[in-house]
């Protein structure tokens, strides 16, 4: 019997440092190829084939859009501002590292998203080579509690 059961509308949470500039950053998106999701949004305008979401949640959209929220309320001071506007990269003179924006995610998520669940470390860091076929047939085999 399956341990992790999701709703129908899921999304992911990912977080990524840039391989061009080592800049640190997080999104989420509800669409369901995000091996496609990474080359179109990230790959090709940074034009750098090398380039990883080295941390992946993946559960409820609904709480994986509290969460990005939450971090972008919290961690407000330390984004970056681009044109005029923040962005959900941090500012590399904060210095935030990934595991201080990892226990940030993963402590919220203990508390208050029980639906968002980790993607197993033999998974990450997620590159295109490194797909999920058939993730909601055994969410088990590629997902994690955070514990």
């Amino acid at each position: 019997m399956p341990k992790i059961k999701l709703p129908e509308k899921c999304g992911w949470f990912y977080v990524l440092r840039l391989r061009h500039n080592g800049t640190l950053g997080f999104g989420r998106t509800a669409i369901k190829n995000i091996k496609n999701y990474l080359q179109k949004r990230y790959i090709y305008p940074c034009a750098n084939k090398d380039q990883v979401f080295d941390y992946l949640y993946y559960g409820k959209y609904s709480q994986i859009c509290a969460l990005e929220n939450h971090i972008k309320n919290e961690l407000s001071d330390k984004l970056l501002i681009l044109c005029k506007d923040k962005v959900e990269w941090f500012d590399p003179k904060e210095n935030i590292t990934d595991k201080q924006l990892l226990d940030f995610i993963e402590k919220r998520c203990k508390l208050h998203y029980p639906e968002i669940f980790k993607v197993k470390k033999e998974f990450l860091p997620f590159s295109p080579s490194n797909v999920f076929k058939n993730l909601h047939e055994d969410l088990d085999k590629f997902l994690v509690t955070i514990h």
